[in-house]
């Protein structure tokens, strides 16, 4: 039996609250902070105590997969990704991390949002923060709706499935195939452990895939593929996936 060893790889360096941080909250008279990070920086009293020093509320929750507040896994791109809804409450969400995959989940937890609210990154490596909004994501925006309105008329389905430990939903994916059956279409399900999506182009017959595997693929991955895609949460209500997003 394989035994399996999680270690904590914590970032070794300082997360310093720079002057550059402190400008931004100041100008933009930010009163409350939805803090996140990624599992490396998440060690952040003293850059807690300094934001607090300047009487900004800060806001921390536990995403539903992670083990420990402030983490956010680059799945959690939900609104009810997470335990407490804290974006909905604070002025502004502060990421601390690199790299934008992270960052990114949490303007995607906001698709819906009338207004949503910009991510402030703050990069401890280079010591820099950098402000993205929904403008990062348009793309993924617009492909999404297309997506959905070419689902709800496809008749040939196709439903993508994993083996990977965590993302495999393969009774989800039959389910819904009994389900999609049932309205008159046809449905068919394709297990791989890593799915290439290069590969899709081998079966025409498909009208749209259906992603049951990590969300992103159905969310960031749709704006590099011409075929449409939906991820299976939508695909059980895409009516309702489709008027939420054109409110």
């Amino acid at each position: 039996m394989v035994e399996l060893l999680l270690i904590p790889a914590q970032w070794e360096g300082e997360i310093k609250f720079t002057q550059e941080l402190k400008n931004y909250l100041e100008e933009n008279n930010v009163k409350s902070i939805a803090l996140f990070a990624s599992v490396q920086f998440t060690e952040l009293d003293n850059l807690k105590k300094e934001i607090e020093n300047l009487g900004i509320k800060i806001n921390t929750t536990k995403a539903k997969r992670t083990n420990a507040p402030l983490q956010i896994l680059g799945c959690d791109s939900y609104e009810d990704s997470f335990e407490d809804p804290i974006i909905e409450t604070s002025d502004l969400i502060l990421y601390i991390g690199d790299g934008m995959f992270h960052p990114k989940a949490l303007l995607l937890a906001q698709i819906n949002k009338e207004k949503p609210k910009p991510v402030l990154i703050l990069n401890p490596i280079e010591n820099k923060i950098e402000e993205i909004d929904q403008g990062n994501i348009k793309d993924q925006l617009i492909r999404t709706k297309r997506n959905l309105r070419m689902f709800v008329s496809a008749q040939t389905l196709g439903i993508l499935v994993t083996v990977k430990p965590g993302q495999q939903y393969l009774n989800a994916a039959k389910n819904l195939k009994e389900k999609l059956e049932k309205e008159g279409k046809k449905a068919y399900i394709f297990i791989d452990d890593t799915i290439n999506l290069n590969q899709l182009e081998n079966y025409p017959f498909i009208d749209c895939w259906i992603n049951t595997a990590c969300p992103r693929i159905g969310q960031d991955d749709i704006v590099n593929i011409p075929q449409p895609m939906i991820n299976l949460r939508e695909a059980n209500d895409p009516i309702k996936a489709l008027e939420d997003l054109e409110k």
